[in-house]
């Protein structure tokens, strides 16, 4: 009876460390908002995320799909996340709590990372040459509460389009590619690094054009947010595209919970730079990462873990704590 006993005690001890090895490994853990399924954030996400699992990083990342942007913020502001990936423009209006959102705080930014430029897809034989034409058609606008949904609303807004000349349809970028490929829209945007994979999957089966953004109304939507700047999708970016595509673009943005310890923000920072060759390999975007370019386009502070890094690289940042 003693020896059971003493088996006993001996089962719940170890049982009692297990568990508490297993919180410590829950709580050493990070994870990473990103977006929806093909598309970029959610490809780079798993790359970041498998490139710390390894030496000499040994961070746990794990990724978590969401909406996109917004929705990462919200989530990084009530700590449910400690990484995210996000648009500068969203990034810039929740923080401010501008127009009719309620400002968000509790999180910093890493990385500028590379610049997202507004797509609009068609079929190529849809006969829509211009955002003016989508009036009267069936458009994804990207899932709710994404950075897409704000784009797609402030460009069909300066263009004149209100909700009630269009069919506003929410949709994942896997979703609104299969829908436009069969025909169940006429249009869908992405913003997002070019070229998208969902975009260059969906040229490779079905004629597509991309509409352009420019003139007077291009002109109206950078004087109204500074977060915008115009671009240009070259040539032969998609299959059957034979000319430049002229639109606007915004930057992606790696970001952290104010909550997550600096030491490993600070090796994360590193690691975006001395990786970025694997990196690149994971996204059809370009991705060349310099320290210089990736504190531009920031208008909110830096974490201190990255504020350390960029020190030393002799860039000095704004932080989270000043």
């Amino acid at each position: 009876m003693k020896g059971l006993r003493r088996k006993t005690a001996l089962i719940m001890a170890f049982l009692f460390v297990l568990a508490a090895l297993t919180a410590c490994g829950q709580k050493g853990r990070l994870r990473i908002g990103t977006a929806g399924e093909g598309g970029n954030y959610n490809s780079l996400g798993k790359a970041l995320s498998q490139t710390l699992q390894k030496d000499p990083y040994k961070i746990n990342v794990e990724v978590k799909t969401t909406a996109g942007s917004a929705a990462n913020i919200r989530l990084l502001s009530q700590d449910y996340l400690e990484l995210a990936i996000a648009q500068s423009d969203v990034i810039d209006e929740m923080y401010a709590g501008t127009l009719d959102t309620q400002a968000m705080k509790g999180y910093s930014a890493i990385a500028s990372l590379y610049p997202e430029p507004v797509q609009i897809v068609v079929r190529a034989d849809s006969g829509i040459a211009s955002v003016s034409d989508l009036a009267g058609k069936k458009v994804s606008v990207g899932e709710a509460d994404s950075g897409t949904q704000k784009n797609a609303a402030q460009i069909l807004q300066v263009y004149g389009l209100t909700s009630n000349m269009l069919t506003v349809q929410n949709m994942t970028y896997a979703e609104a590619s299969k829908a436009l490929g069969d025909g169940s829209i006429d249009a869908m945007f992405c913003t997002a690094g070019a070229p998208a994979q969902v975009i260059t999957d969906l040229s490779g089966t079905t004629p597509v054009s991309l509409v352009p953004i420019e003139g007077q109304q291009s002109d109206l939507l950078t004087g109204a947010y500074g977060f915008y700047a115009k671009a240009v999708i070259p040539a032969g970016t998609y299959k059957g595209q034979d000319s430049d595509v002229t639109t606007l673009a915004v930057m992606s943005v790696l970001l952290a919970s104010d909550k997550t310890p600096a030491d490993k923000i600070y090796t994360i920072t590193g690691a975006l730079f001395k990786e970025k060759a694997a990196l690149n390999d994971a996204v059809p975007v370009e991705f060349d990462l310099q320290e210089q370019k990736a504190v531009e386009s920031v208008t909110i502070p830096f974490h201190p873990g990255a504020a350390q890094y960029y020190q030393e690289c002799g860039i000095t940042v704004q932080t989270s704590g000043e």
